[in-house]
């Protein structure tokens, strides 16, 4: 059985001809691509509002007060978010399927957990450590290599990646109780890293956040702004800072919101403005 410590320079070597690529791996990845084409094109039941894993520890928790109480009026995705989403996914597919091709031990996929009544879908256990799958930014992806995420983690996935490891405490497939990872991809040029994180702290107190989060989202009010708006140079002007500007509820949460459009499509999301910008803006 190998080691975790070398799946990285593993799956390179698939990929560099060494082999491991067999009909049963095929099989495996057909089959797991088909069912999340399926899933994304061709989406079945109706919003369900809810915590889960994925979005429990999220720094905002405005945000999630409104996931859960707001289910008309949030931004609905475009098709290039979606498709973004969907090249993410299919990137799991392969780096997954790519490990078991190596010789790793890949077991747990997509299986749901739960813990306290909060469940999530995991992406993976390999050589008996969870494993979470990212496909990430140059930039992004510099986080993960040196091991910065929790300096910097503005989608709370540090907080993601406890809570399916608590909720894996009695998971035989799960042999590493206190360490998780993330196995993550430069999505612009092919690299990838295995950041490995000691959880046993913060597992101490997912639980209290976890009942925090059920108490908010019961309250009929939303809380407090995780993030308040930034001058725009010396213009007089203030825009969002970049969580907010990811998030669908945005022009809930700063009535009045105007978005602008800069060099290559890039927006920009105005809460006062002083000076009218010299681009284009959406309505």
């Amino acid at each position: 059985m190998k080691d975790i410590k070398t799946l990285v320079p593993d799956i390179y070597g698939v990929l560099e001809g060494n082999g491991g690529w067999d009909t049963t791996v095929a099989t495996h990845f057909n089959t797991a691509v088909d069912n999340l084409m399926d899933s994304r094109l061709n989406p079945k039941g109706e919003y369900s509002p809810s915590i889960r894993m994925s979005n429990v520890a999220q720094p905002c928790a405005r945000k999630l007060w409104y996931h859960n109480h707001i289910t008309e009026g949030g931004e609905p995705l475009r098709g290039s978010t979606r498709l973004k989403f969907m090249y993410g996914d299919i990137i799991e597919e392969v780096l997954l399927s790519l490990a078991e091709a190596a010789g790793h031990e890949v077991t747990g996929r997509q299986d749901v957990m739960e813990y306290a009544g909060i469940k999530g879908h995991r992406d993976g256990v390999i050589d008996g450590m969870l494993v979470d799958v990212k496909s990430a930014s140059t930039f992004s992806y510099a986080k993960f290599r040196d091991g910065k995420l929790r300096e910097e983690d503005p989608f709370g996935y540090i907080g993601q990646l406890t809570a399916y490891l608590l909720s894996s405490q009695d998971d035989p497939l799960v042999t590493n109780k206190t360490h998780a990872a993330f196995l993550a991809m430069d999505k612009q040029h092919g690299h990838i890293c295995l950041d490995v994180y000691d959880l046993s702290k913060e597992m101490e107190t997912m639980g209290g956040l976890i009942e925090d989060r059920k108490r908010m989202v019961a309250s009929s009010t939303p809380p407090s702004r995780e993030y308040g708006d930034i001058p725009e140079g010396k213009s007089g002007n203030k825009i969002l800072q970049m969580p907010c500007g990811y998030c669908d509820h945005k022009h809930n949460c700063w009535p009045g919101l105007r978005t602008f459009t800069y060099y290559g499509g890039k927006p920009k999301f105005f809460t006062k403005v002083v000076k009218e910008p010299r681009v284009p803006e959406i309505k």
